[in-house]
C-alpha cells in the first residue's frame, strides 16, 4: 500500500452545491503525508468566502482503491482564518474578514479502513 493524498477543490457532490465563491480555490496536496511531512497548496482570491478541500486518502495500489482518511485532528490552526471539517465532505478553509497573504494549517488524518495508518502534515493557501 503507498500513501497518497488527493486535496482537491471539492465540486458539489450527494446534492449538495456550492457557490463558486465557496470553491473556488485551486491546488494540490504535495507529497509526504506519508511520513508526516506533508506540505499542500492551494490558492483562492480575497473575494472567495471558503475553500473547500477534499478528505486526503490512503491509496491501495494493488487494490487499485482509495479510502478517505476522515478522522480529522487540526494540530495547528491558522493565524489568518479558521478550519472546519464537514463530515462527509472535508475541509473548509475560511480566511479572516479583509486578509491577504498566505495562511498554514497543519493536520493528522486517519481512518478505521486503514488501522495504524495515520497520515499528517501542512497547507497553506494563498489569499490573493
Amino acid at each position: 500500500m503507498r500513501f497518497l493524498i488527493a486535496m482537491t477543490a471539492i465540486v458539489a457532490s450527494s446534492g449538495v452545491s456550492l457557490t463558486a465563491a465557496e470553491a473556488a480555490c485551486t491546488g494540490s496536496n504535495g507529497r509526504g503525508w506519508g511520513s508526516g511531512q506533508g506540505s499542500g497548496s492551494f490558492q483562492m482570491t480575497a473575494a472567495d468566502k471558503a475553500c473547500q478541500i477534499s478528505f486526503p486518502g490512503i491509496v491501495d495500489d494493488r487494490a487499485g482503491t482509495r479510502i478517505p482518511a476522515t478522522n480529522v485532528t487540526i494540530t495547528r490552526g491558522p493565524a489568518s482564518g479558521k478550519v472546519g471539517v464537514v463530515a462527509g465532505r472535508g475541509l473548509t478553509y475560511t480566511p479572516n474578514k479583509g486578509f491577504t497573504g498566505r495562511d498554514t494549517f497543519c493536520t493528522s488524518n486517519t481512518t478505521p479502513k486503514a488501522p495504524g495508518v495515520t497520515l499528517a502534515g501542512c497547507i497553506t493557501v494563498a489569499v490573493n
